[in-house]
């Protein structure tokens, strides 16, 4: 409830937002000229020189409409780590002080990567990356990197993929967050990064990065849909819930000839309003069985959500191999109750 009238209250504020630039620029001019030191601790030092009043005021002039653990851990004080990226778990963990700081470096061609923190949530993990050296932007592109993760393991989704860097005062930063890819998840592991291209430059640069899961329960659903004529079954099997994120764990099976039917879930809570799922079907495991092809695939919510609703229903829905996948077989939702689960 606290939190409802919090947001309500929140909602309500008229911001001057000509104002709130001018005390942003302000407190930063300030800082620059009273750093004590290099990095972290010149840039917290800035903080001494926010009246309470600019710290509000930033607060809540510079996002839109966040949650309330989102706002506090998107000021930079709170959530410095992950204020710059659109990581809603990152910076919910960062302002629960769940947020690993590492000191990870690898150096090739004139160029340094750093490795600077990583969390490990449920099932979904993300790290903060910095660069500096000897770069060169790509043709006046956004400057990026190329990356692999688990040594370019082909049954890993999205294995290989690139991001992007922002520039900070003496090189640049990006963020890397990905679904942990296989069915279990060990409590300590490492994460295998190795960076192939940064910006124009392509090299090695290679990372075992260490996580640690952070406390998590699983909840067992074991509840079905199924669509008879088309022989199409999706099982909810279990939902993760960790400090600042929900997994939706299902089984799918079909005709073992639609090899290339993909899941799809919608999520709903208990006032019709949608949940927005981040990352959708990753496949676990897939194996012929019986004369038919099961599917293991895991979906991830970027927040918790049992404070925010007694129940989720999930719309199952299937893009059948050959048909329009912009049409897909819908399925009945499968209804759960957040608070008879435990």
């Amino acid at each position: 409830m606290k939190e409802k009238l919090f947001n309500e209250k929140y909602n309500d504020i008229n911001v001057p937002e000509d104002d709130v630039r001018q005390a942003i620029k302000m407190g930063v001019r300030i800082g620059s000229t009273h750093r004590s030191g290099e990095g972290r601790k010149g840039y917290l030092n800035i903080k001494w020189f926010l009246s309470a009043t600019a710290f509000i005021i930033i607060m809540f002039a510079t996002f839109a409409v966040p949650s309330v653990s989102h706002v506090m851990a998107q000021v930079p004080v709170v959530g410095h780590l992950y204020s710059t990226f659109n990581d809603s778990i990152g910076r919910n963990l960062a302002s629960q002080n769940l947020v690993t700081e590492l000191e990870e470096t690898a150096t090739a061609k004139d160029i340094k990567v750093r490795i600077t923190s990583a969390y490990y949530d449920g099932a979904v993990m993300g790290v903060t990356v910095e660069v500096k050296g000897d770069v060169q932007s790509d043709d006046g592109a956004r400057f990026s990197g190329f990356y692999e993760i688990y040594q370019g393991d082909e049954s890993v989704s999205d294995s290989r993929e690139i991001v992007y860097f922002t520039p900070i005062e003496d090189g640049y930063t990006g963020q890397i967050q990905i679904p942990y890819p296989y069915e279990s998840m060990p409590e300590h592991t490492t994460f295998p990064l190795e960076f192939l291209r940064i910006g124009k430059q392509e090299g090695k640069w290679a990372f075992d990065v260490p996580v640690k899961q952070l406390p998590y329960n699983v909840l067992p659903v074991n509840k079905e849909s199924e669509d008879t004529a088309a022989s199409i079954r999706v099982q909810v099997d279990s939902i993760i819930e960790g400090k600042a994120s929900t997994a939706i764990n299902y089984t799918a099976s079909f005709p073992s000839s639609e090899v290339h039917n993909q899941v799809r879930l919608e999520a709903y809570d208990d006032r019709g309003r949608e949940i927005t799922i981040s990352v959708d079907g990753i496949d676990l495991e897939t194996k012929k069985e019986n004369g038919r092809l099961v599917v293991k695939g895991r979906s991830i919510i970027p927040e918790e959500i049992r404070e925010r609703t007694s129940y989720i229903e999930i719309y199952p829905k299937v893009a059948l191999t050959g048909k329009d996948p912009n049409d897909p077989l819908e399925l009945d939702p499968i209804k759960m109750d957040i608070n008879s689960l435990n």
